[in-house]
């Protein structure tokens, strides 16, 4: 059989190395040349009506797009449109897709909804993909409560949604009974409108991991400075002047970030505050034991606080 036509080469260049059959048929490549091209090996079948040719590498985004030209009104959905979007939390090798009908495709976990309309979709990479408000919702069924919390706060943080539309997307998942519903509105309603997204994951670990040891802190605390700009400080408990700042490597290891901590640091200082600086290092690899060490520093703060407080009341009465 003669070599794959100019036409179908140009098809797979364009579409990571696939094919439809409808591109064989417009080649003229259809019945027994086509059998011949699979028996030669100059076409490696993948669904049906879609064929690799095999001199493409394979990877994850052929996998994606060989599954959306079997099911054309599909979307990649959950973890698989994570992935695509950048999201923590929800790397994986397999494909989620989800469509209004049922669809089956070998290595491909395919969902069905009736809660889904091109408006939910977009295109990504070539890619139909969910779009963030819609696969916000349907990530509450493939993660638990902090990772979906975690999620939320990065797509926040990025603003790919907001508060207000990813509430209204959740209202309209939630009435429809989906899996992970419960799970969405807790999280949702857990969160205040007025809180500023968390830069990290490691951040909302470490929040976590103190509540747990009996250490309740607030996020994003504004204070006032002396020079009259206002800072958010990542973690703190205002009522004894103790606040965490959460350093990550990418944004506050160059020269010029440093000594703006640091000014930033004194001016706290003199305001009664103590800052208690931890890495990324600190919460990924030893949280433990910065957890038992910020402990100490916060009963440290909290009896001075109280000493203070003493002195003060002895000397009014004196």
């Amino acid at each position: 059989m003669k070599p794959l036509s100019r036409h179908v080469l140009t098809a797979a260049r364009d579409q990571r190395g696939l094919v439809t059959a409808a591109d064989l048929r417009t080649a003229g490549i259809v019945g027994r040349s086509r059998s011949v091209a699979l028996h030669q090996g100059m076409l490696v079948p993948v669904h049906r009506g879609v064929y690799r040719i095999p001199s493409d590498a394979e990877s994850f985004e052929q996998r994606c797009l060989a599954a959306l030209l079997a099911a054309p009104d599909a979307a990649l959905s959950g973890p698989t449109a994570g992935r695509l979007w950048g999201l923590r939390k929800v790397f994986s090798e397999d494909v989620h897709i989800i469509a209004r009908r049922a669809i089956h495709l070998e290595a491909v976990t395919a969902h069905r909804t009736k809660m889904l309309g091109e408006y939910d979709i977009t295109i990504r990479d070539g890619l139909r993909v969910l779009r963030p408000g819609r696969l916000f919702c349907d990530l509450a069924w493939h993660l638990d409560d902090a990772a979906l919390e975690s999620v939320y706060e990065q797509m926040l943080d990025r603003r790919m949604i907001s508060i207000e539309a990813s509430r209204a997307a959740a209202r309209r998942f939630v009435a429809s009974g989906r899996p992970g519903s419960v799970r969405l509105a807790r999280v949702l309603d857990a969160r205040p409108d007025w809180l500023k997204p968390a830069d990290s994951d490691l951040e909302l670990r470490l929040w976590r991991a103190l509540a747990a040891a009996g250490l309740q802190l607030d996020r994003q605390v504004p204070v006032a400075l002396d020079s009259g700009v206002s800072v958010h400080l990542d973690l703190a408990d205002e009522s004894i002047k103790f606040a965490i700042e959460v350093d990550h490597v990418t944004w506050h290891g160059g020269r010029l970030d440093a000594q703006q901590d640091k000014r930033r640091d004194r001016e706290l200082a003199r305001l009664g505050w103590t800052v208690s600086r931890v890495s990324d290092e600190d919460i990924s690899v030893r949280l433990a034991q910065t957890c038992d060490q910020l402990l100490d520093i916060a009963h440290v703060c909290a009896d001075r606080f109280r000493t203070n407080a003493k002195s003060l009341e002895n000397h009014r009465w004196s």
